[in-house]
């Protein structure tokens, strides 16, 4: 689980980069607070290692608001449903 907490937070840190040098568009969705905040959210998720103690919000965001065909969602959401299964 923490290897492929890495690995996405490898892959949003990079998103990150990108948006802040101008690669995409600044208004577009995810914005760079929303991966900063979702990156935050990672590193808890990595930290505590339970969902019954901690289950991260950031899914609810990229469903509801994010492109469908989002790359980095798509991982996102991976991540919460492996991280889901350590109860």
């Amino acid at each position: 689980m923490i290897g492929l907490i890495d690995k996405v937070l490898m892959d949003l840190s990079q998103e990150i980069e990108a948006r802040k040098k101008g690669l995409t568009g600044s208004n577009e969705i995810p914005s760079v607070l929303q991966l900063e905040s979702i990156s935050d959210e990672l590193i808890k998720m990595k930290r505590v290692l339970s969902p019954i103690n901690y289950y991260p919000t950031y899914t609810r965001q990229i469903v509801d608001s994010w492109d469908i065909h989002s790359k980095i969602g798509d991982k996102l959401l991976a991540v919460a449903q492996e991280y889901k299964k350590l109860k």
